[in-house]
């Protein structure tokens, strides 16, 4: 009987306990946003947009280009080879290969807590141009993952 009360404790402590683990990156590249924002961060797909690059989960996905605008300075922008409309083609297709992958995995688990929610963590630069991050999103939205999670550091808002 008292094997099965450590068994019993044992399931207990292994089911409360918890970790955070998102990496960040510091780097000149990637700047994360300083924000109050106190929620906890969930396991989920992992895209990082930093001033070169998109990396999907430590995969390298394509590099960022540099145009000018219309008053001569440079901005970031996705290379326009790269996409459809807005739909940036590498992202989408190993997105969506996740997604599926996501779907096999809760299917085969046969629970709703493994199951595929559409759950995506965002770490963007926070210098950034709003066109790059809104074109990850529509992309990530087209590849089934509607649920952003934005990665901040937390400061005093």
């Amino acid at each position: 009987s008292m094997m099965d009360m450590m068994t019993i404790i044992l399931v207990f402590l292994l089911k409360s306990y918890s970790t955070e683990d998102i990496s960040v990156a510091a780097s000149e590249d990637l700047q994360v946003p300083v924000s109050s924002a106190t929620r906890a961060p969930k396991l989920a797909v992992n895209v990082v947009v930093s001033r070169k690059e998109i990396v999907v989960d430590g995969e390298w996905v394509l590099d960022l280009a540099q145009d000018l605008d219309e008053n001569g300075g440079a901005v970031l922008t996705i290379p326009e080879e790269e996409k459809r409309g807005q739909l940036i083609s590498k992202l989408f297709d190993l997105l969506l290969e996740k997604a599926e992958t996501a779907k096999d995995i809760g299917g085969r688990a046969g629970s709703d807590e493994f199951g595929f929610k559409g759950e995506i963590l965002l770490q963007c630069d926070k210098r950034l141009p709003f066109s790059v991050i809104r074109e990850v999103m529509f992309t990530a939205g087209q590849a089934q993952f509607g649920n952003f999670r934005f990665v901040v550091i937390k400061g005093s808002g």
